[in-house]
């Protein structure tokens, strides 16, 4: 009887298609560029050019694409293809406030859960970031305040809020750069404040430390509308709606009162 045939295996084909390696350095520098608006809002993504730009097969170049749009960075349209999503100022306004409400859940869980040195870690990378603030670029101090608040919620453990806060972070990137490069009174008193919170969260302080945060992101209605604005003009956003721009009126009503009041 003749021996059975030993089956022979071939050597295994390059990675091609949806590639995961691929697919997230893709994912990557197409999220930069969209965190950037180099991509127009509103501006329909050319696939085949990015497909050969990047040497990457349809299927990679799509399943980057996927997870931006539900990421919120781009959007699909059916028979028309991807594009920059037009962000609106009340877009702008909204997401901050979400940042506020994650943020705040995150500092309750860190003063129950986070160690003495984990806090003590995110203090030192601040302190650290300060002494080197006055020769770092817009861009990096954005980067670096964004570390600190991401530092910051994974004192929290809690895999859920860290997830959906990098996300709100990557959306209002752009707004948070024409906030810092402004270096207004309101950006220096921030960055003291990254050490107030720290500080209470390390003495386990909750409603201190709430309250510092909160005064630290719940901007004033006034500078909310302020970036958006600036960033309309920049970015051609969509403009505010009706009752965004009834209380951007209501708060410049309010800022006359108290100025006339001091006079």
């Amino acid at each position: 009887m003749k021996p059975a045939k030993t089956k022979q295996t071939r050597p295994a084909k390059a990675a091609t298609g949806r590639d995961e390696s691929n697919v997230q350095r893709l994912y990557y520098e197409l999220r930069d560029r969209a965190m950037r608006y180099d991509f127009r809002p509103g501006a329909r993504i050319n696939e085949m050019q990015l497909g050969e730009q990047f040497g990457v097969a349809r299927a990679t170049l799509r399943e980057a694409l996927n997870r931006l749009a539900a990421e919120g960075l781009l959007e699909f349209v059916l028979n028309k293809g991807f594009f920059r999503k037009a962000i609106s100022v009340d877009e702008v306004f909204d997401l901050y406030q979400v940042r506020i409400a994650l943020e705040r859940r995150a500092v309750m869980l860190a003063i129950q859960r986070a160690s003495d040195a984990e806090i003590v870690a995110v203090k030192d990378f601040w302190v650290d970031v300060m002494k080197r603030s006055a020769k770092m670029t817009t861009g990096d101090m954005v980067l670096a305040d964004e570390e600190f608040h991401r530092r910051l919620v994974a004192l929290s453990h809690n895999k859920e809020i860290v997830s959906f806060m990098d996300i709100v972070t990557r959306r209002i990137h752009v707004a948070r750069h024409v906030d810092i490069e402004q270096l207004s009174s309101w950006n220096l008193t921030s960055f003291d404040a990254h050490m107030n919170i720290i500080d209470f969260i390390a003495l386990r302080k909750t409603e201190q430390a709430l309250q510092a945060l909160t005064d630290h992101i719940d901007m004033s209605l006034k500078r909310a509308i302020e970036i958006a604005r600036e960033m309309v003009a920049r970015f051609f956003l969509v403009e505010a709606s009706p009752s965004l721009q009834a209380a951007d009126r209501s708060s410049r009503a309010r800022t006359i009162t108290a100025q006339q009041g001091l006079a």
